[in-house]
């Protein structure tokens, strides 16, 4: 058995033992298990596959040319060479939970978690990928609490004990800590990072990331001052995002890169996030005040050494050279200067400018006869003298900083008449404000960009009963603001980049800007409820996610929701990353 595999069921049985340890101690006390199974297909909706796969490239089996004629090479044409995939489904996957309660006394409960998730193999994918193991812990964990195989994972995302005695409150143990209350943005929701293995961001927007947010190891106390005034303080084990990986179904990193992820987190392993918030009611107005000193779990990226040693056709020696470069020989990596420029936008990175640094910051590329060039045309020309010898694969690095944040919120509810639609209506706002916060360049250079960063959010959200027949409909309308970045980070100068423009959004357009509608409607019986959502991206993009539910008893659950994504293109809003994700998504639910 490999060290790794050793490492990572250790890792699982100290969490079942310590699970089976909380259930042995509970028998004394209130004890309460229960939990479901479900299945959960996501079926496509559209022929398109995901672009950022290998069997997805939008170049597989079209002819491209190669011109490297301003450099002395000559005209050729290339077609990349990888089967066009055709998948039926994005998700098949069979979850169980698990939940252990316990009251061991007026002072003391307890929470577990068991998860379980197995995604079995029936996709068209390029080579074997790995669904789930995730080069961060040890084992290839990608939480601490974590054990993982190729088409499954198990894991404890809760373990832990609660203190409460008078205005004391005391959380330890592998916990998420969720601040904030937006559907789809997240402003104060700060101290955790997410999990994008499973379903990416298309779950029901309802559920708010429950699980998509990263458990892990720490203590959360709070302490009543007075009745209108709260402090809480948290300390936590840094735990950094989990990407999908590459050649899996929601993957949005170009396979045409290598992801060097252990040497950043080495780094950082073993480091603590720190936080605080102060929560005060002030008249008809509540307050919270949040700081927080973290790593930032999304990271961020620059070329890297490649390592690879291995030479380019013809060129004996080139080998070692390009292992001293962000690039090694590989028929899944770029074929022409087309794709290459292409994908660097849809990545939102500048192709040009990362052709440079990719030069400037590897001088061994120079004995390559590599050399930056003052435009777009030449280093066209100069990629495809080099594609026409051999695809390349590139490689980057990504690496976990540390940050400040500090936030405001403010909530506040409208008392009008009886019946009125504005009575009890809830207006909320979040604010942040990150200064020198550090985000990937688009050229991809190791010298990060680095700015003050201000994001703000405003909520309005109502319960109302329209009919007297139906219970009371559920909506919430949400504005989100963004100085730096969009809503997963990228930083806004990498916006608008395509084959022909290396980026940049039209002037005056220095920010970004989000609306969210979603409600909530129960039939009068409760066995049934609709649910619709909407994010749009005012450059032009949308994603749209009309639901049903229907309960016929306590054991089971029908679900079915749809995810419409809708861009107008030009890479220049977020709906654009995921709009070949249209799919329909059953979920069937046994509880026990």
């Amino acid at each position: 058995m490999s060290r790794k595999l050793i490492e990572a069921a250790g890792g699982l049985l100290a969490g079942v033992a310590l699970t089976v340890a909380f259930t042995a101690g509970a028998r004394a006390a209130d004890f309460n298990v229960q939990g479901f199974i479900r299945q959960e297909p996501a079926i496509k909706l559209t022929d398109e596959e995901n672009p950022y796969n290998q069997r997805g490239n939008i170049y597989n089996g079209v002819a491209v040319t190669q011109d490297s004629t301003l450099l002395g090479g000559g005209v050729t044409t290339t077609t990349r060479p990888i089967e066009r995939g055709d998948n039926t489904f994005n998700l098949m996957a069979t979850r169980l939970e698990v939940d252990f309660q316990a009251n061991f006394n007026e002072n003391w409960n307890g929470f577990a978690r068991l998860r379980g998730y197995f995604q079995p193999d029936i996709f068209d994918n390029e080579g074997d990928p790995e669904f789930f193991e995730t080069p961060l812990w040890s084992g290839g964990r990608g939480t601490f609490l974590e054990a993982n195989g190729r088409n499954y994972m198990v894991d404890l995302p809760a373990l832990y004990l609660d203190y409460s005695e008078g205005p004391l409150w005391l959380r330890l143990g592998n916990q998420q800590i969720a601040w904030g209350e937006s559907l789809f943005f997240r402003v104060l929701d700060v101290p955790n990072g997410l999990d994008l293995r499973r379903h990416l961001l298309l779950d029901l927007v309802a559920e708010e990331f429950a699980d998509e947010r990263v458990a892990a190891p720490g203590i959360r106390g709070s302490y009543r001052v007075t009745n209108d005034i709260e402090v809480e303080a948290f300390t936590q084990l840094f735990n950094p995002s989990i990407l999908a990986n590459a050649d899996t179904p929601y993957n949005v990193i170009p396979s045409q890169f290598t992801v060097h992820q252990q040497e950043g987190f080495d780094d950082a392993e073993g480091a603590m996030n720190v936080g605080g918030r102060v929560q005060a009611q002030v008249g008809g107005v509540a307050l919270q005040a949040i700081a927080v000193n973290r790593r930032n779990p999304d990271g961020v990226f620059s070329w890297t050494a490649s390592g690879v040693n291995r030479d380019i056709p013809g060129l004996v020696g080139s080998g070692a050279v390009l292992a001293q470069t962000p690039f090694e020989v590989s028929n899944t990596g770029v074929y022409s200067a087309q794709e290459w420029f292409t994908y660097a936008g849809m990545a939102r990175l500048n192709g040009f400018t990362g052709f440079n640094t990719a030069i400037n910051e590897f001088p061994a590329t120079a004995l390559l006869g590599a050399a930056a060039v003052p435009n777009q045309t030449l280093a066209a020309s100069e990629l495809d003298l080099f594609f026409q010898l051999s695809p390349l694969r590139g490689h980057i690095a990504r690496t976990y900083h540390r940050e400040n944040i500090f936030g405001l919120g403010a909530n506040y509810v409208v008392n009008a008449g009886p019946e009125s639609f504005f009575d009890q209506l809830v207006i909320r706002s979040e604010f942040t404000y990150t200064p020198d916060k550090i985000f990937t360049s688009p050229d991809l250079s190791q010298s990060f960009i680095e700015e003050d960063e201000y994001v703000a959010s405003l909520v309005f959200e109502k319960y109302h009963r329209f009919s007297q027949e139906f219970p009371a409909t559920f909506m919430v309308l949400q504005y989100l603001y963004k100085s730096e970045s969009d809503m997963f980070g990228r930083h806004l100068s990498g916006m608008g980049a395509t084959g022909a423009r290396t980026s940049g959004l039209p002037e005056g357009e220095n920010s970004f800007n989000a609306v969210a509608f979603a409600l909530q409607q129960p039939f009068p019986n409760l066995i049934w409820r609709a649910d619709f959502s909407v994010l749009y991206d005012v450059r032009g993009g949308a994603l749209v996610q009309p639901g049903l539910k229907w309960k016929p008893n306590e054991q089971w659950t029908a679900e079915v929701f749809a995810n419409i994504t809708m861009s107008d293109g030009g890479n220049d809003d977020i709906v654009d990353t995921i709009d070949w994700a249209d799919e329909l998504t059953f979920r069937i639910t046994y509880q026990f």
